[in-house]
């Protein structure tokens, strides 16, 4: 089988430039990481720490919105390499087509090129998510500085607090689970605050501990206890990644602040779309944020000022809520309430 190049950058400016690390070749489809001791002592001189943020990124293919989907990573990359400031901490980006990471240069930042075929249909696209995340760790066995760290599975359009990883090494804990958290829904402009079932809605609410030789030893390497955590119908789903690491010996505990904030409701993520393709209205606020108190977590503990400017808090929610009030008592009463909304701000 014709050998397939996977590559490594150490930061989004080599990328662009093209001056990018290879690692290794693959000869055949059972070897994922492989190539000798020159690839070894490559992937050791990467030097990842103590924590490692995963983020598997979509083939442009199979994207509504590249460019949103590019915007999306860099916010999201943003908010990782934040939380991993003055921390043993890296973030590994793994995709088939290489995004545009312009104004993100780190030395955390790792980009990897996946191996294997781009998914096919909606079927695969799980499970290509789960595959990306296995090659990282396959590098990051021989990439590792200790024997152990902590791996975070993160989306690559959500964000994640500025403390997190400092929580998590302070802690020591085995894992943790991240079931209070914040959605951003950028259709309807409003930040929800969620203080519970958080993780049973978001991917991006699991941090469990490794040592090297639980990570696979390659992107096919289904056994290892890392690749428990995958994506059905191979294995559960991240709704039930607390009950896995607690079949592993490792139960998580909570964080015990909001931690992540979903972002919902852009171009490849219609969370609250209906059938006909049009957004339900918002029925329930509660749980949302002020707008002022939303833009101040948005830039501040999330690193993301653009969506912070977006938001439009309750008054958005209000707005949102006239369609039922339409629908039930006619368009002049609507506009008599929309007259009273507006007046308030």
């Amino acid at each position: 089988m014709g050998g397939t190049l996977v590559r490594l950058t150490r930061s989004s400016v080599s990328a662009r430039r093209g001056d990018i690390t290879e690692v290794n070749r693959m000869h055949d489809s059972s070897v994922a990481i492989g190539g000798g001791p020159a690839a070894e002592d490559a992937c050791r001189s990467i030097s990842i720490g103590r924590f490692a943020f995963f983020v598997p990124l979509k083939p442009r293919r199979t994207c509504s919105d590249w460019v949103g989907a590019q915007a999306n990573l860099r916010r999201t990359v943003a908010s990782a390499l934040a939380a991993a400031t003055g921390q043993p901490a890296s973030v590994l980006v793994v995709c088939h087509d290489e995004p545009d990471l312009e104004g993100l240069d780190s030395p955390a930042l790792h980009v990897l090129r996946a191996p294997f075929p781009e998914p096919v249909g909606l079927p695969e696209a799980a499970g290509d998510k789960a595959r990306k995340r296995r090659f990282a760790a396959a590098v990051l066995r021989r990439a590792m500085v200790e024997d152990e760290l902590y791996a975070m599975f993160l989306d690559a359009d959500d964000l994640v607090h500025r403390d997190l990883v400092r929580y998590v090494l302070d802690g020591g804990k085995a894992s943790y689970l991240i079931d209070e958290g914040y959605v951003a829904d950028l259709a309807h402009r409003v930040l929800r605050h969620r203080t519970l079932g958080f993780s049973r809605s978001c991917g991006s609410s699991f941090v469990c501990r490794f040592t090297r030789e639980e990570l696979p030893a390659r992107w096919d390497d289904l056994d290892a206890p890392f690749s428990q955590f995958g994506a059905p119908p191979d294995k559960p789903g991240h709704e039930h990644y607390d009950q896995v690491a607690a079949g592993l010996a490792r139960p998580p505990i909570l964080v015990p602040f909001p931690a992540v904030v979903y972002v919902v409701n852009h171009g490849d993520n219609l969370w609250s779309s209906r059938r006909d393709g049009r957004l339900r209205p918002i029925e329930h606020p509660r749980g949302i944020v002020s707008s002022r108190a939303a833009r101040r977590v948005l830039a501040e503990e999330f690193s993301a000022p653009d969506i912070a400017s977006l938001l439009a808090g309750q008054g958005r929610i209000a707005w949102a809520r006239l369609v039922g009030v339409r629908m039930r008592l006619g368009a002049s009463a609507a506009a008599f309430a929309g007259a009273r909304l507006q007046s308030r701000g």
